[in-house]
């Protein structure tokens, strides 16, 4: 199902997932399921059939790191501002939607996800991936800044024994 944010303006839209399971070939079982289902296609859920492994499978890695960046985010203290771009606005809602959810359920997220803590070591990685590109593009600029010419050249000449700088 979906959570209190996410369901809050409504389920038009939302994703219901499904598995017929225990139903049986009995008439009045199969129509009581149709009539079930039917509710929340008429809400204008997107109805979508599959195995509950497979939606665990998929719900378990999409839903826990999409609250764990909601929540990270949340820890930064975002607030709107007069120049909102449409990329910040949706890094807010982010937060809205994933931050008013109750931690007991984020925790869910965690404690009954095998691989939360694959996908939370694979964040941290990512992360200081991207600072040690930024890092290393900003050591570059700044070599070339004291020095008039970037690593790699120096590093080439060096090794091929025309540079200056020995």
């Amino acid at each position: 199902m979906f959570g209190p944010e996410s369901g809050k303006n409504g389920w038009n839209g939302l994703s219901f997932v499904f598995d017929k399971v225990r139903i049986g070939m009995d008439d009045r079982r199969t129509s009581r399921c149709d009539s079930f289902l039917d509710i929340f296609a008429r809400e204008g859920c997107s109805m979508v059939e599959m195995s509950c492994a497979e939606h665990d499978w998929h719900a378990a890695g999409s839903q826990f790191i999409t609250h764990t960046v909601g929540r990270v985010l949340e820890k930064l203290g975002l607030e709107s501002t007069p120049v909102d771009t449409k990329g910040y606005e949706t890094l807010l809602k982010l937060v809205e939607n994933t931050a008013g959810d109750s931690f007991d359920l984020y925790y869910g997220l965690f404690l009954y996800n095998p691989n939360a803590m694959e996908q939370l070591e694979r964040f941290g990685f990512a992360f200081e991936s991207l600072k040690k590109q930024l890092f290393g593009r900003l050591h570059g600029l700044l070599h070339k800044q004291l020095f008039g010419i970037d690593k790699e050249t120096q590093i080439t000449l060096e090794t091929t024994g025309l540079s200056t700088f020995r």
